[in-house]
């Protein structure tokens, strides 16, 4: 598709989150004579490929509205998301931030993997007509509105409870540690930096929070009623979890139900995920291989949150930076979020939506 097309409202830069369905993808584009492609010749290719179009959206507001967008693949390896890959994966985001701005979208969020690889740094790219946004405001709304619903779902009280948070010092960790703050009884908080970690608990404590912090999380599962993990799933295992524990994977990939030593009495939901009302279509549509859902219409926060601001003519950098999220600014874009008619999504997992009686 050509790059320099404009009309454009929005555009979304990610990356896929397994080789099924990267493969899925590549052998569906693929014609009948062709053949398909084995895993193995995806792979080889697969990291080569430069960031480009794969596919248009229309998304629709329940005001009546309507708006365009792309979606630009960053072929970002799936199984190349740590540190250890951080030089080429930079140069792989940046790369897509210029294909980016030559499609004069007014808006791009950096989905997934792409705002951490960055830290939401987003000075570099502010040239140019298109704004850009990492969408952390709206995930971290979605993750915190989430658990309160899950909670009062479960006869689970906020108040009387302690609150896991895995990744408590990324940026949407620490929003989602804000926004919890003196509405729980414990927060217990776990990252790699200690030094950071300590930073954080110290400031709750002085604000009159109680907390328990360690880079070990083994040492903290034990007395959580609630966990939020937004850290990647890479190096954990949940072990020891209480009966009865609402587990948020609000990570990416989403598979902690892989980390899991037990399942019965295990609540975990899928976090950080909204669902479009009004709907939306895909041209070509992919939606067989990019968004299998339990439900129609579910997209990531940090994706709906350029689709908000998109349907609001805020062209702005509405999340950039790291720990400048703040809970007004989740309450502000959630609230428009309702406003177009996108929503929470219904809650599910691997094995599908929950029902009354879930376990994971």
């Amino acid at each position: 598709m050509d790059s320099t097309t404009s009309g454009l409202d929005f555009a979304v830069l990610g990356h896929q989150d397994s080789w099924e369905n990267i493969s899925d993808f590549i052998n569906g584009i693929r014609t009948s004579n062709e053949g398909e492609l084995t895993n193995e010749k995806i792979k080889e290719i697969f990291s080569f490929i430069p960031p480009r179009t794969l596919f248009r959206m229309k998304v629709r507001s329940n005001t009546g509205a309507e708006i365009k967008g792309t979606y630009i693949e960053t072929f970002i390896e799936p199984d190349k998301l740590d540190s250890s890959f951080l030089r080429v994966n930079i140069a792989k985001v940046r790369n897509a931030v210029s294909y980016a701005k030559k499609t004069k979208a007014k808006i791009a969020t950096l989905g997934g993997f792409t705002s951490i690889v960055l830290e939401g740094n987003l000075d570099p790219f502010s040239d140019g007509e298109t704004r850009f946004t990492t969408g952390n405001t709206l995930t971290a709304a979605f993750i915190v509105k989430g658990i309160e619903k899950a909670a009062r779902d479960r006869n689970v009280n906020l108040k009387e409870s302690s609150i896991l948070i895995v990744g408590a010092t990324g940026d949407i960790g620490i929003a989602c540690t804000n926004f919890l703050k003196n509405k729980a009884a414990k927060l217990l908080l776990s990252a790699r930096n200690y030094l950071r970690l300590e930073k954080l608990a110290v400031e709750l404590i002085n604000d009159g929070q109680q907390v328990i912090y360690s880079v070990n999380i083994q040492d903290l599962i034990p007395e959580a009623d609630i966990i939020i993990c937004v850290a990647s799933a890479t190096g954990i295992q949940l072990s020891n979890l209480k009966s009865g524990v609402i587990i948020c994977d609000a990570g990416y990939p989403k598979n902690l139900e892989t980390r899991l030593e037990q399942t019965k009495g295990v609540h975990l939901f899928h976090g950080g995920m909204g669902q479009i009302a009004g709907g939306y279509d895909l041209e070509p549509d992919y939606s067989g291989t990019f968004y299998r859902y339990a439900a129609p219409h579910i997209v990531h926060g940090c994706i709906l949150e350029a689709i908000v601001l998109a349907f609001e003519n805020r062209f702005e950098s509405y999340s950039e930076g790291k720990g400048k999220i703040t809970t007004d600014r989740m309450e502000e874009i959630y609230n428009l979020s309702i406003k177009h008619g996108i929503d929470l999504a219904p809650f599910y997992n691997a094995k599908g939506l929950w029902s009354q009686d879930q376990n994971i």
